[in-house]
């Protein structure tokens, strides 16, 4: 359980030897409906890769902002993954011929993206999300909390 993305450091990752890590897009790396990447996000993605961790955005968005946002961080993409189902994400796995042991995934949704990477043997990382203006996602996040008391700081 992290803040944000930013309290992820690439020394953590790669005390773990994590060599990729995947991330959810929407209220994790952006807000909803964001198509533009931040400064900051454009340093973070910066230091991750320096430190040499792979990144890749696993996204359940069907529209053209994972491309645009992946393109924006030049990293690889998938759109539509529908997690928590993980066809997509161990599809991944075997394009990038890396282990779940050296994979991490990073989201703010444990009901998908925690659930998705816990079920693919990657270790999971779950952040709050970024917004909480839409009710149904806080009625969903409201649902998870139990969960989220139970993560351990990294």
């Amino acid at each position: 359980m992290l803040d944000s993305i930013y309290a992820l450091s690439p020394e953590a990752l790669t005390a773990r030897g994590i060599k990729l890590l995947l991330m959810d897009l929407d209220n994790t790396l952006v807000p909803y409906g964001i198509d533009k990447a931040s400064p900051a996000l454009l340093n973070w993605t910066d230091s991750m890769k320096k430190a040499g961790i792979e990144l890749f955005v696993l996204s359940n968005n069907s529209g053209p902002r994972p491309a645009k946002l992946a393109n924006q961080l030049s990293v690889g993409f998938i759109g539509r993954a529908r997690k928590p189902f993980t066809k997509k994400l161990l599809s991944v796995l075997v394009d990038k011929n890396t282990a779940p042991e050296s994979t991490a995934i990073i989201g703010d949704q444990i009901y998908t993206d925690i659930l998705c990477g816990r079920r693919c043997g990657v270790f999971s990382i779950a952040v709050r999300p970024i917004s909480l203006r839409n009710p149904l996602l806080l009625l969903r996040y409201g649902l998870e909390y139990p969960f989220r008391r139970l993560g351990r700081k990294i």
